[in-house]
């Protein structure tokens, strides 16, 4: 998947360089258009996985490959949801 890479302050540290994934808007009328076009949705790293809510321990927003283990924030707007990459792969 493409992304852009733009300058973030996302976990309470300095601003650094992002990879930042933009992920396809909900029509208008679901129940949870946000939430759901950024939760149990592909992983933008075309790894197969699929991103999960992983809140609990993290910040609201926090998501979890579980396939590569990648680490993401929701971020963006109902119309223009988009994924930031947080963290790397597990054991990388």
């Amino acid at each position: 998947m493409q992304y852009s890479v733009q300058v973030l302050q996302l976990t309470g540290d300095r601003e650094r360089r992002t990879r930042v994934y933009a992920v396809p808007a909900l029509p208008t009328g679901h129940p949870d258009p946000y939430w759901g076009a950024v939760t149990d949705v592909p992983c933008p790293a075309d790894c197969g996985g699929t991103v999960r809510w992983a809140e609990a321990g993290y910040v609201p927003g926090y998501r979890i490959c579980d396939q590569c283990g990648r680490h993401y924030m929701a971020r963006g707007t109902m119309a223009a949801p988009v994924l930031a990459l947080v963290g790397g792969r597990r054991g990388a």
